[in-house]
Parts: C-alpha cells; structure tokens; sequence
C-alpha cells in the first residue's frame, strides 16, 4: 500500500500531523497499535493556547462532546507549606482583554479519540490495532542525504494490515519512548530517571476551578479536576517520583504507594483521607529522553519522540499539536517538491528549536528549584506576595506568554531577593 505519508503512534501529535497532511491533498496512512478509545498515563491538562489549535483542526464539535473541565488558572504549593496561586485571565493584551480565560482538563481516552476521528474526516487512512514490525528504508538513506522512501511491516495479527505499508515520508508519532527513533539510533536517555504515576481519584477535599501542583521531597503531584463541583469531585492525579529514590518501594504495587505517598504533601494533608480510585493507577518510567536530532532523510519526529524532559509544567500536549504543524509546514512543501533530502527536512529541527527553546530553558530551572527545597520555597514566598509576577509564571507554563517574560533578568532576581 502506497502513500505519501506514514505516521507511526496516533496521539495527539501523530492524528494532528494526519490532519494536516491530508488536508494539504497528500495520501496518509495514520497507524497505532492500540484500539481507540484508550487510556493513557498522563496529567491530562491542555494549556489554554492548546484550544485554539484544536478549533483550528475542525474537531469543535468532538471536543464538546467530550465535556472538558475548565481551569481558571493553577496553586502550587512548595515544600515547606507556601502557595501561590496565578489565573490565566489576569494577562491581558494591548486592548485590555484577557488573553486565554481557561485551560482545559479532558481524559486522553475521549481528547484522543477525538483527533484521530478528525484525521478520518481529513481524508487520512486509520490503522488501529497495527503493531510495526520491520522498518525498512528504501533507497540512499541518510549517508547519501536524500531517501526513496520506507516500508513498514506489520507484526502478523487479525488486526493487521493485509500487506506493508510504503510512504515517501515517515512521521514517527509514537511517544516518549518511540520505536521508530529508538531503532533509528536517534533517542539518548537522559541521567535523570523520573517515574509517572497517574490514576483517576475521588474524594479529594476542597479541588474546583483551579488546578494544583505540590512539591514535596523530590517528589511532585499534579491534581487536576476532571468535572465541575457540581457534577461530582474526579480528579486525575499525576505523581512524579525519584526512580533511584522511589523505584524500589512502589515496584508492584503503584496504587498503593501513590496513596501513601499523598499524604506526604503539606498542601494535601487533611483533604486525601477518603480517596476512592475510580481508574486503575497507570505507570510510566524513563521520562526523560533527548533526540539526537528531529529530522533525516524522509524522517520527521514530532510529539514526545522529539524529546522529553519533565512534565512540570504540563505542556506537553500543547508541544504536541504545535508541533505538529511545524512539521507539516516543512513536510507540505518538500513533498511537493519532492525533495525530501536530510537538508530540506532540516528546516522543522531550526523551527522546532526556535519554539521551544525558551519553555525548556524553564522547565531546566524548575526541576533545579524541585531538588532543592529551600530554593523552591523561597520561589513561593515571593510569587505569594507578588501576584502579578505569579501570574506572569502561570501565563508562560500556559504557552500564551513567551518564555522571555520570566527568562528577563530583573524577573529572576526578584524572584529570589
């Protein structure tokens, strides 16, 4: 089966970059090996600027049907008991309005589904259930710089397609620990060995409009309310913990550490003592990966695949669907030309890097101020009592301010003097 394009993991990047392709009048073949709907470890918070991006790929109507939780803004609580809260409608524009009000809260098993029904309605051919085999490059490869293309086998199986899959581009869309990058030689394991846990949780005191993270020894929680006060108390709960630390203790029964270790939080205590586990807790390990590059000859990365480095500052979803369009604005017109040698392709790793540089910068200084307690409860102090410059942080981690608005100088001495 012959197209020209083939993209490996139907996330949110994955079904994004289908959307887009297929729009651009290409022939796109989107394959995962799961069934759709499906769950999937994850804090399962969009950013405000992620909203307009998903308007923009036609899924409105889906998305509503989906029923997300709005989020006024976050409170994030230091180790030693200090908070601060940042609203998102507090930045305003050159005109006086509020730049976003809302970010949003949607289970990954309804956002998902979503976009991969969009990328149908796009025109993209949708394998589920299609686990890949052998990849196969045809032509030069990357050491002639140019490429004639790919073949991709399914892993034999009722659910897979009857014959290879052959495109002249491949999007490999298959998450933080992507098969396709890793048998490519271009995903590097970083040093710092971080473990997820995430469940979906009721009984949490006091949750509502805002979502909130808590700091606590190394460790951090999410907790990001999935339904209106009115409609009921479901949480997701997502905690990042230390593997040489924690590794160990929660090996086999990570339920039961993630509730034990909940209590563990000065800014939780007293509101976790009737938890009720409504999703089995969902574990994933080795967040922290670095792409030795994004793109080769016929190859483009997109998503986690790219990289990973801390789920802080929740944007990865944002990152997923932003990017998704870089590679499509660099993969549209090579296609057209049909020249998509490593130095064509090159051009989404300079655009990529130019978009997220600053946001990593800052996610490098978060995990620094989450090791060392004392820095991280000096940080909370200050934004507790400076409410603009907490808002400010809330806009940048909301990916509708530029990074540059905390990476200023004056603002990061403020932040500690």
């Amino acid at each position: 089966m012959r197209y020209d394009v083939a993209i490996v993991g139907a996330g949110p990047a994955g079904s994004t970059s289908a959307i887009h392709l297929a729009r651009g009048g290409l022939r796109v073949a989107l394959v995962d090996r799961c069934v759709f709907p499906r769950d999937k470890p994850c804090a399962e918070y969009l950013s405000p600027a992620a909203e307009p991006l998903l308007a923009a790929l036609g899924i409105g109507d889906l998305l509503a049907e989906a029923q997300p939780h709005r989020l006024r803004g976050f409170r994030i609580f230091a180790p030693g008991g200090r908070n601060f809260q940042g609203d998102f409608a507090a930045t305003r524009g050159p005109d006086g309005q509020s730049l976003f009000e809302t970010g949003l809260v949607i289970p990954r098993s309804r956002l998902d589904a979503a976009i991969v029904q969009g990328a149908r309605r796009a025109g993209a051919e949708v394998y589920e259930g299609w686990r890949l085999g052998q990849i196969e490059r045809l032509g030069d490869g990357p050491d002639g710089g140019t490429s004639d293309g790919w073949r991709l086998h399914p892993v034999a199986g009722p659910a897979a397609a009857p014959e290879p899959i052959e495109a002249r581009l491949l999007v490999a869309a298959d998450g933080l620990h992507s098969t396709v990058a890793q048998r490519l030689g271009l995903h590097v394991v970083s040093r710092m060995r971080k473990i997820a846990l995430v469940a979906h949780i009721r009984g949490i005191a006091g949750v509502g409009a805002y979502g909130e993270m808590h700091v606590a020894g190394r460790r951090y929680v999410g907790v990001a309310p999935l339904e209106p006060p009115e409609r009921g108390d479901l949480c997701n709960v997502a905690m990042v913990v230390d593997e040489a630390r924690d590794g160990r203790r929660l090996a086999g029964k990570p339920e039961a550490f993630l509730l034990d270790a909940l209590q563990t939080f000065p800014g939780l205590r007293g509101r976790v003592d009737s938890l009720r586990v409504e999703r089995h807790t969902l574990a994933i390990s080795r967040l922290s990966v670095r792409a030795r590059r994004l793109s080769d000859a016929g190859l483009l990365l997109v998503g986690d695949a790219t990289g990973y480095y801390d789920p802080f500052t929740g944007e990865g979803i944002y990152r997923a669907l932003f990017g998704a369009g870089l590679a499509a604005q660099v993969a549209l017109p090579a296609l057209a030309a049909d020249d998509l040698s490593a130095a064509r392709l090159a051009a989404y790793d300079a655009a990529h890097r130019q978009a997220f540089r600053g946001k990593r910068l800052i996610e490098q200084i978060i995990q620094s101020a989450v090791q060392f307690p004392p820095l991280m409860d000096r940080i909370a102090w200050t934004l507790g009592r400076r409410k603009a410059m907490a808002d400010t942080v809330v806009a940048v981690t909301g990916d509708f301010l530029p990074a540059s608005a905390v990476l200023r100088p004056g603002y990061l001495l403020r932040l500690v003097v």
